[in-house]
């Protein structure tokens, strides 16, 4: 090392994130009004955990202020629901936009969120909440720092300084899944939005959490092409075909299915191997997880997802550290310590989800 010289490695801390999504009629009644949205709250608040962040979802009619007042809902129902997400102790309802947190073990991280999902159809005249059209990019600013455009020419750049999703962000949590990666409806499409992809892949988040594709389940990391070497990629067993569009590699194999699901299931959640999460490298790999409850026929056949990250220890909270018992059994239902947050991709049952 260079004389004057000096490397500083951040210190870390692991926390624990359950992410779940679409729960449609698991422990909601299907009833669009505020006593469904405030049980919903109601069983999220039964799970024993420091931050419980949550996201509207395309069904969150009630929530979505342009729906209630394009289809000539009352007013009022619109602002007690908002109230009641707003003013439950306990929940942070997260507008589209960035939040940062700090935990009490001195862990912190920042969050994107944003429960829009683009529809095939004229959002003016859609049945869902949070809708935009598939051709209007509200997640990229309209060029890079480079000068070069980012949302195509093809495209309307609709973006926002809340919507744009910036650079260094740690997790992004979407309503809906980014093109071609769990985005595979029954007729094995894809109901992606390529808008978004184009913004993970100049953000690299360490996770990005979705749902809304209940039949797209499960959790699959990108490889970064631009941070990965030759000798990186053959050892996660993924080939370069030259056709690729972006540096998004998707690795050949997701993270869960078969007899792994159904212990998971056995379980109550679904988790990451401990091989994967240290080798998730914020900006190196990212980790995707589609965590819809509901499966593809609706009934609720899936379970949450247990995720650890490593993030950064802020040196001002260094000192403020909880403590937490190490011997938590993993594979009991007792799975909620002080470090872990509750992710809620979407809320409602099926009429509001």
């Amino acid at each position: 090392m260079a004389p004057g010289v000096s490397t500083v490695v951040p210190i870390q801390k692991s926390v624990r994130f359950l992410v779940l999504s679409d729960t449609h009629d698991m422990v909601l009644n299907n009833v669009p009004d505020a006593d469904a949205l405030q049980e919903s709250l109601t069983f999220l608040l039964s799970i024993n955990a420091e931050l419980r962040l949550v996201i509207a979802g395309n069904h969150d009619t009630l929530l979505d202020q342009s729906y209630v007042q394009g289809h000539g809902e009352e007013s009022s129902s619109h602002e007690e629901a908002v109230k009641i997400m707003n003013e439950t102790p306990g929940i942070t309802y997260l507008s589209e936009g960035t939040h940062t947190f700090t935990l009490t073990n001195g862990a912190s991280f920042n969050i994107y969120a944003s429960p829009f999902t683009p529809s095939q159809y004229n959002p003016k005249y859609s049945l869902h909440a949070y809708q935009y059209a598939s051709s209007e990019d509200r997640y990229n600013p309209v060029a890079g720092s480079n000068g070069k455009a980012i949302t195509p020419a093809y495209a309307a750049n609709v973006s926002s300084p809340t919507s744009i999703i910036p650079h260094g962000i740690d997790i992004m949590m979407t309503h809906g899944p980014p093109k071609y990666i769990l985005d595979q409806p029954g007729d094995n499409s894809s109901a992606g939005c390529e808008h978004l992809r184009r913004a993970v892949c100049r953000t690299k988040p360490l996770m990005h959490c979705f749902g809304h594709i209940h039949s797209s389940y499960g959790a699959q990391r990108v490889v970064w092409r631009c941070s990965a070497t030759k000798d990186e990629l053959e050892e996660l067993d993924i080939t370069l075909t030259g056709t690729e569009d972006d540096d998004a590699l998707l690795l050949p194999r997701p993270e869960i299915d078969g007899i792994v699901k159904n212990s998971s299931r056995r379980r109550g959640y679904a988790r990451i191997s401990v091989q994967v999460q240290k080798e998730l490298v914020k900006g190196k790999q990212t980790l995707m997880v589609n965590a819809a409850i509901a499966e593809e026929e609706g009934r609720p056949g899936n379970v949450p997802w247990m995720v650890e990250l490593s993030l950064p220890i802020v040196a001002a909270n260094a000192q403020k550290k909880r403590k937490f018992s190490e011997a938590d059994d993993d594979d009991s239902r007792k799975r909620h310590t002080d470090n872990t947050t509750v992710l809620k991709v979407n809320k409602r049952s099926k009429k509001l989800a």
